[in-house]
């Protein structure tokens, strides 16, 4: 955007999730088509926008104080924006109390960005947090900010599910699905741009369809069209939910060969009283049937999950309960989090709070199960060769103990099928490999959270 005869420069700050980039990559690109030039330094930025989360209290956290560094900061005739989730929840205090904010996007008018910004240049200040009827939830135009090779592609929006720990329903609104027709459209200008692997992501990935009269098979329907696309390499699903997996999506990852071999499925506890409290799904022992139902159709798979440690009338023989199921489920990779007291969600009326500190304790302990499990899961994969995604090249210490165990300083590092990019950790391959391209990797050992391997010999670049 041009004043009189300068382009109009602006800085983005983006906080939370993968749902959450992708929203801010929306509005890079939407301002950048409206005549404005993206710069990566606010000191020279003509406004900032702050996409921000607030998910749980660290999050929330976070988010303030980006805000508050950026209006400590702010220059005469600069401009401030707000978005994201934060500002949906509390955007109208948020100005109240910063008076240095000139806009406020809420996530459900991250469209309306460019005429927010316009009207915060004209003196204005906007507060746009209604949702916007746009069933068909186009994402384009997007500007990809992750590596060249992979993007996130957000395939639905909202959450039904009456979890009592969670704020998302308020901050996302309702679940709505986006038609098969706007995600396929999107997958093919990401490809097109250069992306090898999509990963869908959706407050619940496996939901998609329901809202659309599809009873069964949604996703897997959406898979097998996805799989369609030249050039595109891998697919990787985060975030199923254990309820709305069905028979047809196992099969699908089972046997299309684009989609990974991973599966994420956020579980939050074992227990039955714990899960009926939080009101969850199901029980410890039907998510070991779910387990072994994907593991038995698909044998190489890698399971990561997450579970909240802490919640309200959470007892000792919860925690028990839980460290057993932990060692039987032998998941490969587990987050665990301390219990969030989130205004206005039914759990933060519960009795029974547990102290932080004894949060604290619980969370060493189911940790260390975890480890365990993890140790014996990584050794399964040692000698097994893999596919890997070259993501970047580096020199490591001469300390270092991969170097030492690969020969070579000159490494480079990438993902496997059985790695999300951001919480899973990395292969280390010797040697200085093709950017972008997936090479055939022999895994020659693990530590406690990456692998590290050789190219087999004669490798070949797939792709």
């Amino acid at each position: 955007m041009t004043i009189g005869s300068a382009t109009k420069r602006v800085a983005f700050a983006s906080l939370g999730c993968a749902k959450n980039l992708v929203d801010s990559e929306v509005m890079i690109a939407r301002l950048g088509a409206a005549g404005w030039e993206l710069t990566g330094d606010a000191a020279e930025a003509d406004a900032v926008v702050v996409n921000t989360c607030a998910f749980i209290d660290p999050a929330k956290a976070e988010s303030i104080e980006v805000i508050l560094e950026y209006a400590q900061t702010k220059r005469p005739g600069q401009r401030l924006v707000v978005a994201g989730c934060l500002a949906q929840r509390h955007g109208e205090q948020l100005r109240a109390l910063i008076p240095e904010i000139d806009g406020i996007v809420g996530t459900g008018a991250i469209n309306g960005i460019v005429e927010v910004l316009q009207e915060s240049v004209e003196g204005r200040r906007p507060v746009r947090l209604a949702f916007e009827d746009e069933p068909e939830h186009d994402f384009l135009p997007r500007l990809v900010t992750t590596p060249r090779a992979t993007a996130y592609l957000k395939i639905s929006e909202g959450c039904d599910h009456p979890c009592t720990f969670c704020i998302i329903p308020q901050l996302r609104g309702k679940f709505r699905s986006r038609s098969a027709e706007s995600i396929v459209r999107e997958a093919r200008a990401l490809v097109a741009g250069g992306a090898r692997e999509l990963i869908l992501v959706a407050q619940d990935t496996s939901m998609w369809g329901r809202d659309r009269g599809i009873a069964r098979g949604g996703l897997a329907g959406l898979l097998e069209e996805l799989s369609g696309i030249e050039d595109l390499h891998w697919i990787r699903l985060l975030y199923l939910y254990p309820a709305t997996v069905d028979r047809e999506l196992i099969d699908a990852m089972a046997g299309l060969p684009k989609v990974c071999k991973y599966l994420d499925m956020p579980l939050q506890h074992a227990h039955p009283e714990v899960l009926r409290a939080m009101r969850r799904p199901y029980d410890g022992e039907r998510y070991l049937e779910i387990l072994d139902g994907f593991r038995r159709a698909i044998p190489d798979l890698t399971v990561r999950s997450t579970f909240i440690v802490g919640f309200p009338g959470e007892r000792e023989e919860h925690v028990g309960y839980l460290e057993e199921w932990i060692a039987k489920a032998e998941l490969d990779r587990v987050g665990f989090f301390t219990y969030s007291r989130e205004e206005g969600t039914p759990a933060a009326a519960l009795s029974e709070q547990v102290s932080q500190r004894e949060q604290r304790r619980r969370l060493v302990r189911l940790r260390e199960a975890q480890r365990r499990a993890s140790e014996r899961a990584r050794l399964r994969r040692v000698g097994r060769n893999v596919e890997v995604l070259i993501e970047e090249h580096r020199t490591l210490r001469r300390d270092d103990p991969i170097a030492a165990a690969l020969g070579s300083r000159m490494v480079s590092v990438g993902r496997s099928m059985g790695e999300a990019p951001g919480v899973d950790g990395s292969v280390f391959v010797a040697g200085r490999l093709p950017l972008g391209e997936f090479v055939s990797v022999r895994l020659e050992g693990a530590t406690s959270f990456d692998f590290y391997g050789v190219p087999v010999p004669e490798y070949v670049c797939i792709g």
